[in-house]
């Protein structure tokens, strides 16, 4: 069985993170997610990936562990 990937995009601007998450959701076919500190960035990102990449679907957004999980997929 092949592992789930893992990326740590701290490093990166929020721009670039938002332009890897949308492209491999939509250009590879990949459903992910992503972890924010709050639900305010959450919203923010939520916002520019669904502008930058139309047809993006949220399939959730839910708290854990103090933080935002955010999962992504393309369209059907």
């Amino acid at each position: 069985m092949k592992k789930p990937a893992f990326a740590d995009l701290y490093k990166l601007s929020e721009d670039k993170r938002i332009d890897l998450i949308g492209h491999y959701v939509m250009h590879e076919h990949k459903v992910t997610a992503f972890i924010v500190e709050d639900q305010e960035k959450a919203d923010r990102y939520i916002g520019q990936l669904k502008t930058k990449f139309p047809g993006i679907v949220v399939d959730s957004h839910f708290p854990w562990a103090g933080q935002i999980v955010i999962k992504l997929r393309p369209p059907a």
